[in-house]
């Protein structure tokens, strides 16, 4: 569980960051701990003891810089997707990824669609799920060539992710953050949707 301290501490290094502060990947969950524990100590305490009021007082600091660090961070999430700069997934943590992944996925259908706009063409807006649907349509297709073996595709896991059943109809991972392996093609690409991973580029002569 998260001490008092260190949520102060990310508060105020999120507060003075130009760009996202790094949070350690089970922030939210340490944070939701804090505030559960806040609100069942108050729930069996004396409303009129003097420790009472202390909690109180301390679950509504807690709660301040909670909210706090989280519009911070979705407004420099939204100020760089307005400037075009992708989101690094490093930078976020699983919770984030998991909600900020469809915004990125707007955003750059509208950049797409400004563009258009600005050589004289109208595009007939795409939602993410949409292109998503589609791109999984045609990477199941390019999955399987003609000896009808999946194709593998080489990524670096960029997040703690749990074991799964890949198109080949076998077992993948659990894989770490920083792990790196051959998997389908399909579930290759689901993950770097979810910014859970990022492709690696073989070179010849590597």
């Amino acid at each position: 569980m998260m001490t008092y301290e260190e949520l102060l501490k990310a508060w105020r290094a999120e507060k003075e960051a130009e760009g996202l502060a790094r949070l350690p990947e089970d922030f939210y969950k340490r944070v939701a701990e804090l505030v559960s524990a806040l609100r069942t100590s108050l729930k069996m305490a004396d409303t009129r003891a003097l420790r009472t009021r202390l909690t109180q007082a301390e679950l509504d600091n807690v709660l301040k810089m909670v909210k706090d660090i989280f519009w911070w961070r979705l407004d420099k999430v939204l100020k760089a997707l307005t400037s075009g700069q992708p989101l690094d997934p490093a930078d976020l943590t699983p919770e984030e990824r998991a909600l900020l992944g469809p915004l990125e996925d707007a955003f750059t259908s509208a950049r797409k669609f400004l563009e258009g706009l600005l050589r004289g063409e109208l595009r007939k807006p795409t939602s993410p799920a949409q292109a998503a649907t589609a791109a999984a349509e045609v990477s199941a297709q390019e999955a399987a060539p003609s000896g009808g073996r999946p194709r593998l595709m080489l990524v670096r896991i960029l997040a703690d992710v749990p074991a799964l059943v890949g198109a080949d109809m076998k077992v993948h991972g659990p894989f770490k953050r920083g792990d790196v392996a051959f998997i389908p093609v399909e579930n290759a690409l689901g993950l770097i949707r979810k910014g859970l991973a990022a492709e690696v580029e073989l070179r010849e002569g590597a």
